[in-house]
């Protein structure tokens, strides 16, 4: 049975830690920039906490909240710019 959130491999089954071949570490800038987000799977699940999930809840409603602001400012500054000229047409 798996959990919920549980990773499954291509064939649908929950993937065995033992199977993962490790890849060697590479050298220079090509390790510094594909090896540092390399992550094996080891099984640990993270739970967190009420306040971490309240966190996140708030952070999420802020975000929505500056992006809606964001685009209510970029329709406003479009609309004053071309606003004027809209009726002005050549004929």
């Amino acid at each position: 049975m798996l959990d919920k959130g549980q990773i499954k491999d291509w064939e649908g089954e929950p993937e065995d830690p033992a199977k993962v071949v490790p890849v060697a570490a590479r050298s220079g800038i090509a390790g510094a920039i594909f090896d540092s987000h390399e992550a094996l799977p080891t099984g640990e699940r993270v739970t967190l906490t009420h306040e971490q999930t309240a966190a996140r809840k708030r952070r999420g409603q802020w975000i929505a909240i500056a992006l809606f602001a964001f685009v209510i400012v970029v329709f406003v500054l479009t609309m004053t710019k071309i606003g004027a000229n809209v009726l002005v047409r050549d004929l």
